[in-house]
Formats: C-alpha cells, sequence, structure tokens
C-alpha cells in the first residue's frame, strides 16, 4: 500500500499544467495507456461479453463453497470494460472445458483453460448483473410479476431469503418470487427487509450482508415537526432560497403565533396534521381555536388559498424519491408518479371549508366520497405522464415545472441531512446495509409554483387499481436494482472481496482521514472552489465509493439522479459543514459531463491492480 497522499492545495496555488484538470491524471501508479501485459485498453472489446459470462459463473463457484476464485487467470484477456447494459450480464451459462491449478504459491485457483459458452434461452432473463469493474460481485436482478428469470444453482437458491413483514407490499413480493427468493420469517437467515422504520439500536444488529429499507434517523425528514424545524433554520441562513413549504406552526408551542396569524384576516385557514400520521389520518382544515389543542403535538400548515385545479378539482402530486447513502448525499427522483384528485369541485367560500373531499387529497379520503353520497363516480387518478401531456396541451412549460420540483426535493434532502447523519454514526456501523424511498408530497398554486407538503417514509405502494400497478410495480423493481443487493458470500469473514469494494464510512485509514481534512480545510478556505486536483491521487476508499456509484448509474432503470449531477455545485453551500465525499462525487460529476469512460477505464484499472483492498488497516 502507497503511504503518500495527495495534500490540498493552497488558496494561492495555480497550476499550468493541463493534465492537472483532467480526470484522467493521477498518480495511482497505473499505467494511463494499457492494461495487463502491455495490450491496449481498446484492444480486446470483443472478449466483453465473454468475460461478463466468466465473471457471473466464477461467482457462483465461489458461492457454492469452492475456494475463493480469482481473476488472475482471466487478466490476461480483460480490457478497460466499456460499459454494458444488459446485453448479456449474469445469464447463467455452461463451462466446458479443462481446470487447471495455478502457478502461484499463495492460492489454489480453479481456472477455466478454455471454454464454450453456452447461452440460456435468450427469451429468460439473467439472474445477475455484472459489475463494470473487476473484482466487484455482481448484484441480484429484480423484474416485475411474469418475467422468466434463469434459475441460480441450489446453493444460491438458498440463500435468497427476505423477511417477512405484514408492510411487505404485493408488488414486491411479485418482484421477488421472479428472482427466486423466499419469504421466511424474520428468526431465520434472510438478506432484505421491508417494512416498518426499525427503532435505532435494532440497527446495531444487522449484519453486513443485510439490506433494509430504512436509514435510522429518518424520521428528521418524516415528520412533520422535524422537517419544517429543519426548514426554517434554513430559511433563517439563506434568506429567500428555502421557501419551499407553506408556514407551519408546531404546536402547542407555537399557538400564540398561529392565533395571531388568524386574526389578521378572516379568510386564513390552517390545516391540521398529526406530525408521525399519514393516508390522511387526523388532518383537518380549520381555523377555529377550539381544534388547536394546549397540551397535544400537531402542526398547523398555512392552507395554499389559490391552488391549482384540473375540471375544477384540486390535486397534489405523489412522487417518490430514493436516496442510497446519505454521505456522500445522493437523490433520484422516479420518473413517474401520481396526481391525486379531491372528489368535489372546488369552491374558495369560506362556507365550503369544512368538506373534506373538496379540500383534501389524500387518496385515502376521497376513495371513500361515492360511498358517503357525494360523488357519483370514483375519485379520479393520474399518472404523473398524463399530467405532463396536460400541461403540454395546455402550453405549460412542464421542463420548468420539473426542475422547480427537482429543487425543492434536493433542498428537502439538504435541510435534514446532517441531523440523520449524525443518528446514523451513533447507530450504524456501515452505512451501505441501508437505502431508502421517499413519498414526496407536492401541491401546485395557481402559478405552477410546487409546495412542499410533506414527505412520507413508508410510501403505500399498495396497489388496488391497474393504474396504481402500472405505477408501483416496476417502482418497486427499480428500488430493489438500485439497491444493489448481492448474494452474499458463503464464507463469513469480512475481509471477502464481497465486502471489500463497499465504502466503509465507519472505519477509514489513516490516508484517508489526512486527504479528507486536507481537502475540506481546502475547500472552506478557497469559498467552496475545488478542482480536479482532487483526483491526482485516489485513495482505496475513494475508489469504492466511486465505484459503487458508477456501478449504481447502470441500475437506475426509471429513476433519475437529480443530485449531484455536473450541475449542483451551488447546492454545495447550503451544506450545513462541507462533507469530503460530498466535495469529491460533486467534482467527479463535472468531470466526467463529456466523456464518462476517461473514469471509469481509470477505476477500472485500479480495481485491476486490487487497489481497493490494499487499506488493511482500514478493516470493518
Amino acid at each position: 500500500m502507497s503511504s503518500g497522499y495527495s495534500s490540498a492545495p493552497s488558496v494561492s496555488h495555480t497550476s499550468s499544467d493541463t493534465d492537472l484538470n483532467r480526470i484522467d491524471s493521477c498518480d495511482d501508479g497505473v499505467d494511463e495507456t494499457s492494461g495487463n501485459n502491455g495490450k491496449s485498453l481498446n484492444r480486446t472489446e470483443k472478449y466483453t461479453d465473454k468475460i461478463n459470462n466468466v465473471r457471473s459463473f466464477e461467482y457462483e463457484q465461489r458461492m457454492c463453497g469452492l475456494s475463493e476464485l480469482v481473476t488472475s487467470c482471466l487478466t490476461s484477456s480483460k480490457s478497460s470494460r466499456q460499459k454494458s447494459y444488459d446485453d448479456d450480464d449474469g445469464v447463467e451459462i455452461e463451462i466446458v472445458g479443462t481446470l487447471k491449478k495455478s502457478k502461484s504459491k499463495k492460492t489454489k485457483v480453479l481456472c477455466p483453460a478454455h471454454a464454450n459458452i453456452k447461452k440460456e434461452n435468450p427469451n429468460i432473463s439473467p439472474f445477475l448483473k455484472s459489475s463494470q469493474f473487476t473484482d466487484v460481485p455482481p448484484t441480484i436482478r429484480f423484474y416485475t410479476k411474469g418475467t422468466k428469470v434463469t434459475k441460480p444453482t441450489r446453493k444460491i437458491q438458498s440463500r435468497l431469503a427476505w423477511c417477512h413483514n405484514s408492510l411487505l407490499p404485493i408488488v414486491m413480493r411479485q418482484t421477488l418470487s421472479a428472482s427466486h427468493f423466499t419469504i421466511v420469517d424474520e428468526s431465520l437467515f434472510y438478506i432484505g427487509y421491508w417494512g416498518r422504520h426499525l427503532k435505532s439500536a435494532q440497527y446495531r444488529a444487522l449484519q453486513p450482508h443485510q439490506k433494509v429499507n430504512h436509514f435510522p434517523g429518518a424520521f428528521h425528514i418524516g415528520r412533520k415537526d422535524r422537517l419544517w424545524m429543519h426548514i426554517r433554520n434554513m430559511q433563517e441562513r439563506f434568506e429567500g432560497e428555502f421557501d419551499i413549504m407553506p408556514f407551519t406552526y408546531v404546536l402547542p408551542t407555537d399557538r400564540p403565533e398561529l392565533m395571531k396569524y388568524l386574526e389578521t384576516d378572516a379568510n386564513r385557514h390552517v390545516i391540521i396534521k398529526p406530525p408521525a400520521s399519514a393516508r390522511g389520518t387526523g388532518i383537518t382544515v380549520t381555523r377555529k381555536p377550539k381544534d388547536f389543542p394546549i397540551t397535544a403535538t400537531l402542526v398547523a400548515q398555512h392552507y395554499i388559498e389559490r391552488p391549482l385545479t384540473i375540471n375544477r378539482a384540486k390535486f397534489d402530486l405523489r412522487l417518490y424519491a430514493y436516496v442510497p447513502t446519505f454521505e456522500p448525499l445522493r437523490v433520484y427522483i422516479y420518473d413517474q408518479g401520481l396526481v391525486r384528485f379531491a372528489s368535489v369541485p372546488y369552491n374558495p367560500s369560506v362556507l365550503s371549508i369544512s368538506n373534506k373531499y373538496m379540500h383534501l387529497t389524500n387518496y385515502s379520503i376521497n376513495k371513500l366520497a361515492e360511498a358517503d353520497g357525494v360523488a357519483n363516480k370514483p375519485v379520479p387518478k393520474w399518472t404523473l405522464e398524463h399530467l405532463w401531456d396536460h400541461f403540454d396541451q395546455l402550453g405549460v412549460d412542464r421542463k420548468k415545472i420539473q426542475k422547480q420540483i427537482e429543487d425543492v426535493i434536493v433542498k428537502a434532502f439538504i435541510c435534514c441531512e446532517k441531523p440523520i447523519r449524525e443518528h446514523m454514526s451513533r447507530f450504524l456501523e456501515q452505512e451501505f446495509i441501508c437505502y431508502e424511498l421517499f413519498g414526496i408530497d407536492i401541491i401546485l398554486d395557481e402559478d405552477y409554483k410546487p409546495w412542499l407538503l410533506e414527505v412520507n417514509i413508508s410510501p403505500s405502494l399498495h396497489s388496488g387499481t391497474p393504474l396504481d400497478v402500472s405505477v408501483k410495480a416496476p417502482l418497486a423493481k427499480d428500488v430493489l436494482n438500485l439497491a444493489g443487493i448481492y448474494v452474499p458470500p458463503s464464507t463469513d469473514k469480512l475481509n471477502t472481496a464481497d465486502y471489500s469494494c463497499r465504502p466503509r464510512n465507519g472505519s477509514k485509514s489513516r490516508e484517508q482521514l489526512i486527504k479528507e481534512a486536507s481537502w475540506v480545510a481546502a475547500y472552506k478556505e478557497q469559498l467552496g472552489v475545488i478542482d480536479n486536483r482532487i483526483f491526482k491521487r485516489l485513495t482505496p476508499e475513494d475508489t469504492r465509493a466511486l465505484v459503487e456509484f458508477e456501478d449504481e448509474l447502470e441500475r437506475t432503470g426509471d429513476f433519475k439522479l437529480v443530485f449531484p449531477t455536473a450541475h449542483t455545485s451551488h447546492y454545495q453551500k447550503y451544506f450545513a459543514e462541507p462533507i469530503y465525499m460530498n466535495i469529491l462525487l460533486q467534482q467527479w460529476q463535472v468531470a466526467q459531463e463529456d466523456d464518462r469512460s476517461i473514469g471509469v477505464n481509470r477505476l477500472e484499472q485500479l480495481c485491476r491492480q486490487k487497489h481497493m483492498q490494499s487499506d488493511q488497516e482500514a478493516s470493518f
């Protein structure tokens, strides 16, 4: 392991060396122009499909308890891997050939000297998704109901266990079933969990091979009182830049201010909500003092008096945001969503304010309108794409609205990321075992300005209608694919290749800590200015984070990355404190904007050199 590290540049230092401003300039000890045995990086593209299949075979053999197959026997034919999407990744194959022993004295290796690769039926979808990088294990692929998926070996299938939970939705069960998972009791071995938010202390018992769908501390964004508190703090720090949520009062503390607000105008109303409820539970629109308790905790939110309507009905949007990690923060938004309508035409009259079917858009409330006799047909529901098409017909700039919505969502997560990170540091050893899907509720006013209403940490994936299924079944599949779920290794040792490629937020090497401190200090001194010299020497931890990110981008499905992108550097100033990994990933995105292959090729070179395994002092 190299003991050197890249120090941050001084404030006054500028370099005329153009190589320092290219992402492929480095001091990693890697030959930039050739792969192993001096072969050109572009000479062996024809082997890509063969290598993908051999890697999947190698991984299955290791899962079956054989000595861990090393990749040295394949590197002579491996080139820097070009991006491969869904071509033949993970298709189960048959290797027919002679197995010979490696000359290595350290490890016994089973290596195919020559192989005939037999592909399965092309109508059957692959079970595994290969990584772009050497020595990074493949992830399990997930599909919607009815997809035929290659059946893995019995040894692997025995480890495909998902924890039973009463909140596990049908669309998720169907997706798991398609990829040969079995639902098991929580007392048994399992690798995945989707359900209620765990108690903070329960996260400490999670194992590195497990994946759960919540972060400890997510209540900081999921509770309406906490969310408003964090947004309010940002409004005070950045005046005029966080006007993203209707003004909110936390009761009973803010009761005097609320009463003063209502007394100044007889037409003003607020929406009363329990701080931790969902699906319309306990929501009322009122201005009556008797509805504002003196002891119970509630939130009172300014009512949007002039909402945008469609066919005279008030509506809101249910969007879905996915966060795989809070350090570095990454935010994805799903391409599809739901448009939920009130069941009675909107009337701004004060006399109608008590009509919940007019003023509330929660589907859980409005689905009862027909049975209650206030509507003569079921409440309508649209897909998000239907709404965009409607705006196109009206000549409304949908892209402008979409950008504004993305801005609201990114800012909401930045408001809450610090307390969530701090909570995670107390209860979570390794962040890679968590991921989370959030339900984002947005309302548009008559000027098409989006307002954040609330964030749900357990958004409903209930699919009671064909429209729900059309949105939520692909969503469930894409969430699990983005989560990057591995088949756990047959060994319990945490120093296997399966874990050496994961970011290690909890235990970092001395080299990593020095580099992070140096660059954070430089970032502060230079008032947020950074350049590509941060990539001059990529540490093993840098490499792990970037490899994870690049592979993640290959599994996005219908999710769109909205932070970080090449155009989100201006958000860095909003973070409560500069975080090295946020800075690294943001600059990586800027540098990669024109050509991702340069950075990906460099990461592949480091992976072939086993660079990610070189910081042995940073162990699990």
